[in-house]
């Protein structure tokens, strides 16, 4: 979906305050706008009212601009009383003369800087009018610009065109006059020719809107103002002809001629058109990045622009709604739906309490609505809002065919292919093609967009030869373009890869024989794409905006391992396993392996790496919103050459670093299998395409075997359900074992075992499966795969450790419990000043009582440290938990589906600080940052180990983020467990490591331990089963303190005192 590169705004123009005014006037109005400049209002007004008293001053008209212009400074929300109380004087008269015209034009103008168009309209057709019957040739083109201007503001295209053309025909009939608003109608008229696909005339109008500029005049109208909003407009002529270069280079053009603009005045009637122009850069800079593959840094530029509406617009205008609907565009493209949909919502409410039709505007906002919905897989839903686009683009300009209208044809065609109304979309991309065509030619940037979206209707319909062809076809084009450098040929990336899958799936389907030699060409392609996927991961400097590249690459790896199975299935020979493992563990879970690969290989010096980071935090927090919502130009220029400069010399000086860091995407697995213990078998399932299948690996052996295809997902929910009646209950445990385990027990052939889940089965403990339906939960201690192995989970094959040794902290134990108890709660009321922002979900988040005692007992026994309800805050975690064998956390914690890096650790406010206050919450990102070096880090919180990124799959949970911070290895819960069974169950766990056992052993036996106690409800695998252990499974050795020592030396001696005083009174009866 391209809605974010093609709803950009036509930049607004104005006047200045002194047109049509003599030497003497001019002097005048030029003393006004300097009291005004300086905030001087007060003295302003005086002027103005000095002038006033004399009737018959030609400068009447001229003064409603800046009488209105402070009343509205004042408060945007003026009714414009005094202005209009002059304008009434004025019009009292009934005198069609230039103070007429005057008066008009300016209340006009003072209505559309306001951002209430439809209020300005009668009085610029009243000075149209007047100009006419005055026969005054540079009031009618005045008048006429301001007319178009107004059918901008008010979405209406027709208006637009017919009076940029009435001005530009009466400019070329009296080409012997200067007209000063002449570049203002060139840049509109340009910019109407790009929106009637007119790329050349386009090209033509913007050179001569910056050839008129009087570059004679230093005046920030002339020198800024002027060459920042045609830049703006020429930007979109740029893009859609896929001239990347020159468009980065003309949208960072005008937003530096937009802030130099802004630095030199101040008041200036122009200054409301430059905020909104600004705005509209910031738009057009967030779809470049956008479609660079940087969606991170898109949102965050989005949201520069958001506040820099809510700074200087009313909620009421059509620029606070363009800004809405742009950070609407930027979530939605970063996969945050819900949170798209509120802006959406805000963007809408906006738009709707503006008065006009707003045609054009109304087609932004269902352009990005159908978006929505296609993304939801609401395709029904997306085909009707396409529609109302489309609509609402000719009711908007019904002559014109634009680039907003070439992508909703496209989105609407995609929309029927998926309801399998395949003709409609068909004739929708031809119809649309035949146009885009006419105007671009046949191997352009936006046909070449048509295009690919006819190979997506192509392949749905099964008519794999014409996809193979029109594919190859559009490949060829590509070849062909020239490209100026490496960014620019990567805005071309996403397509072409599109395209590969498209093809390579095509193929697949129409080789019917389907031998090792045709499935290698296949291969070859799949190899060409990753290799494109890697040269663009070495472009990004966010992680996160590698992860959705990563993510949006799974198709194709996926796709991958089909290829190989079959060539496997064919040939027997098992470097096609090895094949598809390479191809699954790569596509998944990259940030953690890169920084633990790193970690481990010290490829360079740390300053290099420390010069990296800084480089790294300074372009990725460019664009963070603070209170300052513009940002220097030449800096960010300054700061992306710092990082090519970087990137330059490691690939020159540390190539492998390079590599790994920058380049490589398919890590081959090597020697993985050695890295595996002789006491362990590792299993990994994974799905190809939807058929599970697993593989058995240990230090010398490795099958794949297929599974049945009759998984019951339903039973993975159910295990951890109270609610369910046991028989279903044990009839899942049984019926899982013989999907899951069954094919596979002959192969197993050691206790230790490490489980490496896929998608659903992330949500699964597997030491519930039973061999057959047990009667009783007492029975799971003998007859489940509990009973048998210690049982470890792993994200990644590629995580196991080929140097495994237990790393020796010097501080043992560190603990946080809030409790959450009442106490802790009206404190924190208490502490609150205002009650808006007062958490409300903090206070109902349930006490957990037994969290702290547990913390205690442990902190003492160790000889560590802990925190407990109000000193367990945010802040003392993250200045206190690093470089410790054991960091235990007991807390609440909240798990984001939508946006994994929102996933967050709940923690005590801090009630001493009233700034840090709300700053409760540690997110999954956040985590990321720290340095959480330990052993093994506790996560007895609600839901932390559950999937948060894709559903079923823990990719980026918050014990992810754990091991990424430092921990070697993580106990955490799949599920919500109960607290009080949690605390029995770790208390006899941190007994089994002190004893020195492994930590899967450890937790296996606390479970069995507690199941030989446990009665009633309790017993339930809900209470107790959702604990499980991810990563290494070393023993830890923890050193009980030196008062657990004495206290020890107490109790033996008082227990042999107590003994012995016993056995003198039995020897004393005896005698």
């Amino acid at each position: 979906m391209k809605h974010m590169k093609l709803h950009a705004l036509l930049a607004v123009l104005c006047v200045a305050l002194f047109w049509n005014a003599n030497a003497q006037q001019e002097a005048v109005l030029i003393k006004i706008d300097s009291l005004i400049a300086l905030n001087e209002f007060v003295n302003a007004q005086e002027v103005i009212k000095a002038e006033m008293d004399n009737p018959k001053n030609s400068l009447l008209g001229h003064l409603i601009y800046p009488l209105g212009k402070i009343e509205f400074l004042q408060n945007p929300e003026t009714d414009f009383e005094k202005a209009l109380d002059l304008y009434d004087r004025i019009d009292s008269r009934k005198l069609k003369d230039p103070i007429a015209y005057e008066a008009n034009l300016r209340m006009g103008i003072l209505y559309i800087d306001q951002g209430t168009p439809s209020k300005a309209q009668k009085y610029l057709r009243e000075a149209n009018s007047l100009a006419k019957e005055l026969g005054d040739i540079q009031k009618m083109v005045e008048s006429e610009f301001h007319l178009s201007e107004l059918g901008l503001k008010m979405g209406d295209f027709g208006l637009l065109i017919a009076h940029t053309d009435n001005a530009l025909d009466l400019i070329q009939k009296n080409d012997s006059e200067n007209f000063p608003l002449a570049p203002r109608i060139y840049n509109y008229k340009g910019a109407l020719m790009y929106f009637n696909t007119k790329p050349d005339s386009a090209n033509y109008y913007f050179t001569k809107a910056i050839n008129a500029l009087d570059s004679t005049v230093n005046d920030p109208e002339q020198t800024d103002y002027l060459p920042g909003t045609i830049y703006g407009n020429w930007f979109l002529v740029k893009q859609s002809s896929g001239n990347f270069d020159d468009a980065m280079r003309f949208t960072l053009k005008s937003i530096n001629h937009y802030n130099a603009f802004l630095n030199k005045t101040n008041n200036h009637p122009l200054t409301e058109k430059v905020h909104g122009n600004l705005i509209i850069s910031y738009r057009n800079l967030g779809s470049l990045y956008s479609d660079l593959g940087e969606k991170e840094k898109a949102k965050r530029i989005a949201m520069l622009g958001y506040n820099h509406a809510k700074k200087h617009f009313l909620k009421n205008t059509i620029q606070y709604f363009g800004a809405a609907l742009m950070v609407g565009e930027s979530l939605l493209y970063n996969n945050d739906l819900d949170k798209a949909e509120t802006y959406l919502e805000e963007a809408k409410i906006s738009l709707n309490s503006i008065n006009g039709e707003n045609y054009s505007y109304k087609a932004n906002l269902y352009g990005v609505l159908g978006d929505l919905a296609f993304q939801k897989g609401n395709y029904q839903e997306a085909m009707h809002y396409y529609q109302s686009t489309l609509q609402a683009y000719k009711n908007s300009n019904g002559q014109g065919f634009s680039q907003n209208e070439v992508y909703t044809n496209i989105n609407l065609a995609k929309s029927y292919s998926n309801l399998n109304k395949f003709s409609e979309g068909i004739r929708t991309i031809n119809t649309t093609l035949a146009k885009v065509i006419s105007v671009y030619g046949e191997d352009s940037y936006l046909a070449n967009e048509v295009q690919i979206a006819k190979v997506k209707i192509f392949f749905d319909q099964k008519d794999y030869e014409g996809a193979i062809g029109l594919s190859n076809q559009i490949l060829d084009s590509y070849k062909k373009q020239p490209f100026n450098n490496v960014i620019s040929e990567e805005f071309f990336s996403p397509n072409q890869l599109r395209l590969l899958l498209y093809l390579t799936k095509a193929q697949y389907e129409m080789d019917t024989v389907k031998t090792v030699e045709s499935l290698g060409k296949i291969t070859d392609i799949i190899q060409n794409a990753i290799q494109r996927i890697e040269r663009k991961k070495s472009l990004i400097t966010n992680d996160s905006d590698i992860n959705v590249l990563l993510e949006n690459s799974r198709e194709l790896f996926d796709f991958g391992k089909k290829v190989y199975r079959k060539m496997f299935d064919i040939t027997g020979d098992k470097k096609y396993l090895e094949k598809i493992i390479d191809l699954h563990e790569s596509s998944i879970y990259h940030r953690i392996r890169t920084r633990l690969n790193l970690t481990e290989n010290k490829l360079t010096p740390e300053s290099i790496r420390e010069e990296e980071e800084l480089l790294r935090m300074k372009i990725n927090s460019f664009f963070d919103s603070t209170e300052e919502t513009q940002f220097d130009v030449e800096d960010w220029k300054a700061s992306l050459l710092e990082w090519e400069d970087y990137l330059a010399k490691i690939k020159t000086e540390y190539p492998q670093y390079y590599e790994l860091k920058y380049s490589t995407v398919l890590t081959p697995l090597g020697d993985l299998q050695q890295n595996i213990d002789d006491s362990s078998t590792a299993v990994r399932y994974l799905f190809i395409e939807n058929r599970l299948v697993a593989f058995i690996l240990t230090k010398d052996r490795m099958e794949m075997v297929p599974l049945p295809s009759d998984l019951c997902l339903d039973c993975i929910t159910t295990l951890s359900d109270y609610r369910i009646n046991s028989s279903e209950t044990f009839e899942c445990f049984s019926l899982l074992y013989q999907s899951l385990w069954e094919p596979i027990q002959n192969r197993i052939e050691t206790e230790n075992i490490i489980i490496f889940p896929d998608q659903e089965l992330f949500n699964l403990n597997f030491e519930l499966l039973t061999s057959e339906k047990i009667n009783s939960y007492q029975e799971l201690a003998t007859k489940s795969l509990l009973g048998k192995h210690n049982i470890s989970y792993n994200y990644s094959l590629l995580l196991l450790d080929d140097n495994r040794k237990t790393l020796n902290f010097k501080d043992d134990f560190i603990a946080y419990a809030p409790t959450f108890d009442e106490g802790m709660k009206r404190a924190y009321e208490m502490a609150i000043n205002d009650s808006i922002d007062i958490d409300k979900t903090y206070l109902t988040l349930l006490p957990q009582p037994f969290s702290a005692a547990i913390a205690k007992r442990f902190s003492e026994r160790f000889g560590g440290r802990s925190f407990l309800n109000q000193q367990a805050s945010k802040s003392i975690f993250t200045k206190t938990a690093n470089e410790h064998k054991i960091i235990h956390i007991s807390t609440h914690a909240e798990s984001n589906n939508v946006n994994p890096e929102l996933s967050r650790l709940v923690f005590a406010k801090n009630i001493s600080d009233s700034t840090l206050i709300n700053d409760n919450y540690l997110y999954t990102y956040e985590i990321y940052n720290q340095n959480l070096n330990s052993n093994l880090a506790i996560l007895t919180a609600c839901e932390t180990g559950l999937p948060s990124y894709q559903p079923g799959e823990g990719m980026i949970s918050l014990a992810h983020a754990f091991n990424y911070a430092g921990s070697k290895s993580i106990l955490t819960s799949l599920w919500q467990i109960d607290e009080q069974s949690s605390a029995e169950i770790l208390d006899s766990f941190y007994g089994y490591l002190e004893n020195g056992l492994p930590k899967d052993e450890a937790l296996r036996n606390a479970k069995l331990d507690y199941l030989n106690q446990a009665e009633g409800r309790t017993i339930h695998p809900q209470y107790w089963a959702g604990l499980i252990l991810m990563g290494d499974t070393l023993p830890i050795k923890l050193s009980p303190s030196v008062n657990y020592y004495w206290y020890l030396g107490i109790g033996l001696l008082l227990v042999l005192a107590v003994f012995l005083i016993i056995r003198k009174r039995k020897t004393s009866g005896l005698s």
